[in-house]
């Protein structure tokens, strides 16, 4: 049969592999197809957080909660949203913290224990950041994270 078969030439040897072998190959006695799933659960533990949050589908309402710890977000720096889209952002920080989303110029304050809440449109497409105009005694301006407004 055409294409059902691969030719592989290692070693100096011919080796002709069918395609169910991948699920017959091991290495060191862990199965190949089993091998490559952790190899990949464990390149994706290397990289906490840096998943974007992605809202789910153009025109809806989405509401996407963020912590910040320690002057820093928890979780995903990016989210990601659908133009058009209802976004409600809640802001939980474990200290007063004055946010702006640039691009949309929305402001909202927050404080421990008392989220803090920006609604918007997602009309403007692109990439904009969520900056810090301080932390607690007020100073600083720092940049936080990203809200991305992909095109429908």
């Amino acid at each position: 049969m055409i294409g059902s078969a691969r030719i592989c030439i290692a070693g100096g040897a011919l080796r002709k592999y069918s395609p169910g072998d991948i699920h017959r190959q091991s290495i060191k006695g862990v199965p190949l197809v089993k091998f490559i799933a952790i190899l990949a659960a464990i390149i994706i533990a290397q990289f906490p957080g840096e998943v974007p949050a992605l809202a789910q589908g153009a025109g809806t309402a989405t509401s996407i909660t963020i912590e910040i710890k320690k002057r820093k977000i928890v979780g995903a720096r990016t989210i990601r949203v659908q133009q058009g889209d209802q976004v409600q952002l809640n802001w939980k920080a474990d200290e007063k913290a004055k946010l702006h989303l640039h691009g949309y110029n929305i402001e909202a304050n927050a404080v421990p224990g008392k989220p803090a809440f920006m609604k918007f449109t997602a009309k403007a497409t692109g990439r904009f950041p969520v900056t810090s105009h301080g932390f607690g005694d007020g100073r600083g301006h720092s940049g936080l994270i990203y809200i991305e407004v992909l095109p429908k």
